[in-house]
Formats: structure tokens, sequence, C-alpha cells
């Protein structure tokens, strides 16, 4: 479908704890799908999709979780509670204002996704490359410290992991894209520019005042932040069984962070009558933008689609 973009206003203006870098597409559509990042990520990844489901014709917003988009200190000050409670608020305003209301998240978005359907009903998930087993091939070593990290409170804020190739994505072009930007002499000069504005108070500069984490992420993962993953992982595999929004779950077979088992996982747990696990080739993590998108994105038209067909079945006449 070629339908142009909507650059309209709407519903979508008034969203509570709306952030600059959030994405907002309105169609006019009685149907919301709503994006969920992953944990050091940013709205951009979802990007493809809201725009894919924009064009359908939906309305959609991809949201900014809290302590992301800016520094690493303001991720340091966040924890799993702050990332649950703003995707609740942030759904619960949607709720009362769209017929149908869909989740689609990304790795640690696809927890939150997952843990969102237990206290607003919504009408359908998508569960993208879930994060409850770190099992991929490409799993940092850091990750066998976490247990112990988490017993040393002041550890947590001074050990990080720096993220390096394939950054979850076997597209070759965006893995080079991604290594440019995440450069130690990249990131120096980055820094040295926005300390020189600051100090000068020349910060008006809109390559200035939105930091290279808007577009791209964090190019380091805080052991601290690992610790507020695994104790979502926790609460949401607990709850898997009271699940029951129609599902369809999402991941690649080569994943590198968290192998098909997670998918498994998700598929065998959750109470859903309607779920479908979609195995895809060709492509690593960050699902959203590797070489498969294109079928990311039809996948979740089609399963989406189909709910809303189901729906007005069964509305009375």
């Amino acid at each position: 479908m070629s339908r142009q973009l909507a650059t309209r206003s709407g519903p979508l203006d008034e969203m509570i704890d709306r952030q600059p870098t959030d994405l907002a597409f309105h169609t006019g559509s009685h149907a919301l799908v709503y994006l969920i990042h992953g944990v050091t990520g940013t709205p951009v990844e979802m990007g493809y999709l809201g725009r894919r489901f924009a064009r359908h014709g939906w309305d959609v917003y991809a949201t900014t979780l809290p302590g992301h988009c800016t520094r690493i200190r303001d991720l340091l000050r966040t924890s799993e509670e702050d990332w649950i409670t703003h995707v609740r608020a942030q759904l619960a305003f949607a709720r009362e204002r769209y017929d149908r209301l869909y989740v689609a998240g990304l790795s640690a978005g696809a927890l939150l996704t997952l843990e969102s359907s237990l206290t607003v009903n919504v009408d359908g998930l998508g569960v993208l490359s879930p994060t409850f087993i770190y099992d991929g091939w490409n799993t940092p070593r850091v990750r066998a410290l976490l247990p112990f990290v988490m017993q040393v409170a002041p550890l947590r804020y001074l050990l990080f992991h720096a993220d390096g190739p394939p950054f979850g994505i076997k597209d070759e072009r965006i893995q080079a894209h991604k290594r440019s930007a995440y450069c130690s002499g990249a990131l120096m000069r980055r820094w040295i520019k926005g300390a020189w504005a600051r100090w000068t108070n020349h910060a008006a500069d809109p390559a200035i005042r939105t930091p290279l984490a808007a577009s791209m992420g964090y190019p380091i993962f805080p052991l601290k932040t690992l610790t507020n993953i695994d104790r979502l992982i926790r609460r949401v595999r607990d709850r898997l069984g009271e699940v029951t929004a129609p599902t369809a779950i999402l991941q690649a077979r080569e994943d590198d962070m968290t192998g098909p088992r997670n998918g498994e996982l998700v598929y065998n747990s959750i109470a859903s009558i309607q779920k479908h696990l979609i195995m895809l080739d060709d492509c690593y993590h960050v699902i959203t933008v590797d070489k498969q998108r294109k079928a990311v994105a039809d996948h979740l038209i089609e399963f989406f689609g189909r709910q809303i067909s189901v729906r007005k079945i069964l509305q009375p006449a």
C-alpha cells in the first residue's frame, strides 16, 4: 500500500509523558500500534515498523523508555519499575482513546509488551526477539559476572559492557554505520563538541541538543542495567501463564544474543489461544532493522489485521 504518511494532529499529541524522541503517526484510525524499543536502544529501531503500520492505515506510537536517548547517567538512574510504570501509563491513555490497541516490543521491550497485557486490555501482542535466556552465539562473557555484581552494589555503577560487532545486526551496511558511530574516536569527538557547546553556551545546534543516543542508542551497557533486566526477566517469566492476548512471536534462528529457546519458551508458557511462533532466517537479534525487517512488518500486519477482522465479525450488527 502506498498510502502517504500522515502528519495531521490527533490523540497522540496529548500522550502522557511524551518525549521529543517519541515517534507518532496519525492516520485517523481507530486502531493504534504501540511500539517499545529495547533497553539501551531507541525508538528509531522501531521506525521502519511504525512507517509500515502507518501506511497500512493504523495510528502508531513508538515510545522512549525512561533513561534513554539522553546520557548514560540517566539510564543509571532508572530501573525496570520505571519502564513498567511508563508503559502502563501510556497504554492506559491509549486504551481510553482507541477501539483497538496492539503492542509490539523488541528484546527487553518484548518483556514489557508481555507484562503490559496483564494490566491493560490489549487486542494483540508482537513479541520480537524476547530476552529471557542469554544463549545466543555472541552473548558477552560479562554476563557471567551478573550474579556476583548484584551482590556488590557499588560495582553495578562502575562496570560496563561495550557493545561491539555485530551489534545484533547481520546487515553489513548497517553494521558498518554502527561501527563508525561507536568507534572511540567518534565518541570522543562527540563528547568534546558537546562539552565545548555547553561551556560556551552554544548548545542551540540541533546536532548537539539531540545526542547520538537518540538515533543510535547507548554504545555501552551498564551492568547495573543488566541487573534491572534480570529482575524484569524473573517478574515476567513467573507470570507468562497469565498472558491470554493473541500473540505473535518472532525470533531469528541465528539470534546472536538470545537464541530460539526464548521464542519457544514464550510460545509454550503463555495461555493465549491464538499464538504463533515465527522463526526468521538471515538476521540476528535486532530484527526490526535487520535484513528481515520487511518480513517482520508483513507478519505483524497480517496478524494484527486478522484480529481486527475477527473482532468485526464478532461485533453485533
